[in-house]
């Protein structure tokens, strides 16, 4: 099945005082192109749930739905309506029927979104950095970059205090391996039938919101660790009294 759109969620475990929590894989899910339109709105939906803006890497735009009562059962709904019929008339791969191409797609965005933390609480077990869809074009210079990134704060000792400027200085390390993944994000989005002007918009919009979600993914670790380390004293400190 052909992919298209790619939800990023950079996951970290709390509880780590290194940075392996965060360099570590990926977890992506895969929409097919044909009706990532039409049922976006709907992830997008189970994002805010949780606290959580989903933003096009293409154009750094946030993804809009209708609110409609107190869940995201009607945004479902109309992204199930909406993509099939989207889908009328078109031949879709393995001979698969519309109504089975359309929950599949909906089933995985899901199961993906389940495990997802309220971002209010700074103090879960994972977190968030910032998710943006990327063009499944786009993804293999994407990774060459992320992994740039991840290279210079790998298994390097932290602190509340020093991990942002960390983050930060990853981004000016890997600036070149950045500019050349721009490029190629742009030769790769010709497939997508896009003049010049348009890729290039959409190749430099995918990585400045990469670099965002990056430094936002450090704010929030920091302040993990910080909350952490907080409470770790208060309970040291109730020990001491009692």
């Amino acid at each position: 099945m052909a992919t298209g759109l790619i939800a990023i969620l950079v996951a970290a475990a709390a509880q780590a005082v290194d940075t392996s929590a965060v360099t570590g894989a990926q977890q992506q899910l895969h929409t097919p192109d044909v009706i990532a339109p039409e049922v976006l709105p709907y992830l997008a939906c189970l994002y805010a749930a949780r606290g959580l803006p989903l933003l096009r890497g293409s154009d750094g735009r946030q993804i809009t739905f209708e609110k409609n009562g107190t869940d995201c059962s009607a945004a479902r709904r109309r992204a199930e309506s909406d993509a099939l019929k989207a889908l009328a008339g078109k031949r879709l791969p393995e001979r698969v029927a519309p109504q089975a191409f359309v929950d599949r797609a909906l089933g995985e965005m899901d199961r993906y979104a389940a495990p997802l933390p309220d971002q209010q609480n700074v103090g879960g077990e994972r977190l968030v950095g910032l998710p943006i869809t990327i063009e499944d074009e786009v993804q293999p210079a994407y990774d060459q970059y992320e992994n740039c990134l991840k290279t210079q704060v790998q298994d390097t000792p932290i602190s509340p205090d020093t991990l942002v400027a960390m983050f930060q200085q990853a981004i000016s390390i890997c600036r070149s391996v950045r500019d050349l993944a721009v490029t190629e994000a742009q030769d790769a989005l010709v497939a997508k039938g896009w003049d010049a002007a348009t890729r290039a918009q959409a190749a430099q919009s995918t990585f400045a919101k990469a670099d965002e979600a990056w430094l936002v993914l450090a704010r929030q670790f920091r302040d993990s660790l910080s909350a952490r380390s907080a409470a770790k004293a208060a309970n040291a400190k109730t020990r001491r009294d009692h």
